[in-house]
């Protein structure tokens, strides 16, 4: 009878149980770190194509004032300094004109872009890159690709 009431006492797992805990937590953590880092890399793409965007429009004004994308000194605007804090670095790519620009980012190693970029002309014409695919459009993760 003593047997019986020390066996009943004695609570806990064991290592079966333990392994099988292990076990499913590896199987989630495996599913939700990739999808985890596309929803940070989308976050970041959102930065660049609102960059992108918003220097489009700086583009047009220096357009409406100048009647050139060129500024006075015959030079393109340089956006750069405005968007240093996104995961993307902004250039004219090649550079403006007096009648056409295109500006593009590109992703920025040390934020896990690597293999991004984007961009856009006087048009409006989009491209972009990812390290899955291109498209002449704006991809927004990896997986994604342009509408036909």
């Amino acid at each position: 009878m003593p047997e019986e009431r020390l066996m009943k006492k004695m609570r806990g797992f064991t290592l079966i149980e333990l392994m099988i805990v292990v076990v499913i937590v590896g199987i989630l953590a495996a599913v939700a770190m990739p999808a985890y880092t596309d929803f940070i890399a989308r976050g970041k793409i959102a930065q660049g194509t609102e960059a992108l965007s918003e220097a489009k429009v700086r583009m047009e004004q220096v357009y409406n004032s100048n009647r050139s994308y060129l500024l006075s000194d015959n030079t393109c605007p340089d956006f750069s300094a405005s968007f240093s804090d996104i995961p993307f670095t902004i250039t004219h790519s090649p550079t403006c004109t007096k009648d056409t620009f295109t500006l593009k980012v590109t992703g920025k190693s040390a934020n896990g872009m690597s293999g991004y970029w984007y961009s856009i002309n006087e048009s409006g014409e989009k491209k972009s890159a990812t390290p899955t695919g291109s498209g002449n459009c704006w991809l927004i993760s990896k997986g994604t690709s342009c509408p036909s």
